[in-house]
Formats: C-alpha cells, structure tokens, sequence
C-alpha cells in the first residue's frame, strides 16, 4: 500500500542519549585532578629543585667579599643553578659557567655513587674550573670523553672554584672525599697556589656535618609555602640571568674601587677593562707576584707537603686514590707569552726570562719531590703543553688561563698518569 501524495515523510525517532552515571563523573573527576596534581608535582620538582643535603655547596670554598652586606644571606643561599659571566675583552672571549645543585660547573650528581663505576672528583682552583672556555672543554668534561672511549665506566666531577687557595682545596677536599664517596681523587694546582701558608690549626677543625632531607614523601608546593613563610633559600633551575663574576668598579671585590690610580706599567685599556669588569681585575697584581711564586725557594719554607700529607690521609680513609695535577703559568711554557705579561705590568726582563730561566721551575721540582715522598701519582702537564705549543698556542694571553686546547692537552695528561697506576686501584663493588 503506498502513501498518500500529500502525507509527509515520517523520520525516525530520536536515540536516547547516553548518560555517565554518578559514579563514573565522580571517577572522572579524580582521575583529572590526579593527573593535574601528579603534572604539577613533576614540574615543581623539576623547576624548584631541592639538595639532597644542607650545608654543601661551593660558595663555602672561595673567596668572598666578607664585608659585603649582603654576605649573609649569599652564604645560606648558596650558589645554585647560578650562570657566571667570564669575561676578557682582550682575549675576545665571554663564557658563561653553567653551575649546578652544587653549585659546581657541570651536570647534576646524586650525593651517593651509582654502583658498577668509578667516581672521579677533580678538585681545584680556576683551572679546574675552566676559566676562559665553555662547560664542555674544562679539563673534567675532556676526561670524560676520554674515558669513555677507553670503555671506562666513570663519572668525573669538577669541583673546581675560580681564587680557591690551597686552604680552601684543603678544607673543599677533606668535606667532598667524606661527602661524595669517590674511588679516585684528583688535587689540580697552579702556581698561584704555592708557596703554601703555614696554618697547622687548620687541620684540626673537623668535618661539618650536611644532614640529609628528611625521607618520605611531600608535596614539592607545601615545602616551597614552607621555606617562603620561615624565609629559607628557594632554589630554581632555570631563568637566571649571567651574573658578571668581575664586578665593575665600584663594587667591593673589584681591587680598582679603592681609587688607586693607573700603574705607569699597566696599558691604559687593559686598566680600563679591569675596572669594567671586562677583565680579570687582579691580573696586574699576578703580574706583580707570580716571579716570586715561581722562583720561591723552598729550602725557606712554604712547601705543600703537609696539605697534600692530609689529602691523602682523608682519600685512603675513605677508600679512594688520589693524585696530584700541576698546571704551569703560560710564560714558563713558552716565550709567545710574554708580551701580554709586559702589557700587564711585569718587567720586560722578567717576563722574557719566565720560560729560559730554571728558577722559575722550582714548584716542578718541590712537588715532584713532595709527591714521591708521599707516594702520590704527580701529572705535571709542563712538558705535554711545551710540546703542544709548537702546533698552537695552549693559553690565553692576557687572562693566562690555558684555552680549550690547553685544558685537552691537560686531560691527556692526567688520564695517562691516571691509567699507568690505576691497575692496583680497582672500583669498590
């Protein structure tokens, strides 16, 4: 039977429309707001990080303007994740230390070891810092690379801090070895170190302590509203801005601030760099004080043995090797230097003698000397630079910090000395 011509089309009813019952909205709910809670968690963690322990981090191992007013509150704060701007005008470099947790240069490391590979800590002034080149060419970085192509399953960490003395490496040493647990230890000296001070009392002050963060979970948010309401440091990885770490004049730790005019010696536009900060401001007095560091004599005092006595008493102690690396001043190595050094301020007759005259090699002699006594591996990197200077220059000319070929050639170094007396020193379990 058909329709009518004049009746309309009939359409299909409507569906039901499906409805979430009570429970699952409620399920829905709670599994939005955990995957909201859970994203949040991971980002606080990640953007505000927190130290496995209190109390260890690098600004307790270098020089500070102690009469700075805000001393205090840098000192609980710490350095952390802080990028530091080196500049030499100059030498046309500015490089920006990248710091870690620790406030160190290089990535992040747990306090314990990972099992099944050796720990390595490079412990030094700004040598070890690796002052005048980017993070991955400091001597650390390049003996890791090295490393790892032996198939040598290692971690090396740079505790290196730029106008560390030989105090600090001391006290930076004896805190780290306790601390961080390694296998093995490397003490990096220049010739700024030595001679060393005589300051026995300073190894009967014992070991602080860095307590540990309390174990168990909490909200990374509720310990951020903690530290903001009792005024403790909130750390955070990134957003920093390079902070100059040669303050221009007329900041404190600037040696220009005090007014002084022009040395006669020193070349007006390095001076003016100096008090801008575009220049190591207390490279004029290095000029005026590494000949007699060079040349000291020993049979007077001044010797590193009993620091370097006390290092290795602490690295045996704790199961660890150690051994010690000498990084000779650019004149020595080669005569192209000093011009730059003259430029600086030092003597034209003394500059031009740094690199033929014997007695500038006394701190070879004194730690060669001192290292076979205490039966410690010495990697002096004198006669490896020397060498590697016949195919380029392995320094910085007016910042007198080797460049990134200088610290390779440090590394090779170091490794080789590291590999000929490792074979007794196998990696704790």
């Amino acid at each position: 039977m058909t329709s009518p011509p004049n009746a309309e089309p009939t359409s299909p009813p409507p569906r039901p429309v499906a409805r979430l019952s009570r429970r699952r909205r409620w399920l829905f709910r709670l599994v939005t707001l955990l995957a909201v809670a859970i994203g949040q968690e991971g980002l606080f963690r990640a953007l505000f990080p927190t130290p496995e322990v209190a109390g260890f981090n690098r600004i307790n191992y270098q020089q500070m303007a102690q009469s700075h007013p805000q001393i205090g509150q840098a000192m609980k704060r710490g350095l952390v994740y802080d990028r530091l701007l080196i500049e030499s005008r100059p030498d046309g470099f500015a490089e920006v230390h990248d710091l870690n947790l620790y406030g160190f240069r290089g990535p992040d490391f747990r306090v314990d070891p990972a099992p099944g590979r050796r720990r390595i800590l490079v412990i030094g002034d700004s040598v070890v810092e690796g002052q005048g080149v980017d993070d991955g060419a400091t001597i650390a970085a390049a003996w890791s690379r090295l490393l790892a192509g032996d198939g040598t399953p290692a971690e090396v960490i740079n505790l290196g801090v730029i106008a560390a003395s030989l105090p600090h490496l001391w006290i930076l040493t004896r805190d780290a070895v306790l601390l961080l647990k390694p296998t093995d230890v490397v003490v990096a000296l220049y010739p700024n170190d030595l001679p060393a001070p005589f300051v026995p009392s300073l190894f009967n002050a014992p070991a602080p302590a860095f307590p540990r963060r309390a174990e168990g979970f909490r909200p990374r948010i509720v310990d951020l509203i903690g530290r903001a309401i009792l005024e403790e440091p909130i750390h955070r990885r990134w957003f920093h801005l390079p902070i100059r770490f040669f303050s221009p004049v007329p900041d404190g730790t600037n040696p220009w601030s005090d007014g002084r005019p022009r040395p006669a010696s020193l070349r007006e536009d390095l001076y003016e760099d100096m008090k801008a900060g575009r220049l190591n401001p207390w490279l004029y007095a290095q000029s005026q004080d590494a000949p007699g560091q060079l040349a000291h004599d020993f049979a007077t005092g001044g010797s590193p043995v009993l620091f370097l006595d006390r290092m290795s008493q602490v690295c045996r102690q704790a199961g660890a090797r150690m051994m010690v690396a000498y990084t000779p001043f650019g004149a020595v190595v080669n005569p192209r230097y000093a011009p730059a050094l003259v430029d600086l301020g030092m003597d034209r007759a003394t500059a031009e003698s740094l690199s033929v005259d014997p007695k500038y090699r006394n701190q070879n002699r004194v730690l060669a000397a001192v290292c076979e006594e205490l039966k410690l591996p010495l990697a002096d990197a004198t006669a490896a630079l020397e060498a590697a200077e016949a195919s380029a220059p392995q320094y910085w000319p007016y910042d007198t910090h080797p460049n990134a070929l200088g610290y390779a050639t440090i590394a090779r170094r170091i490794h080789e000395v590291w590999k000929a007396t490792a074979a007794s020193a196998a990696p704790s379990p």
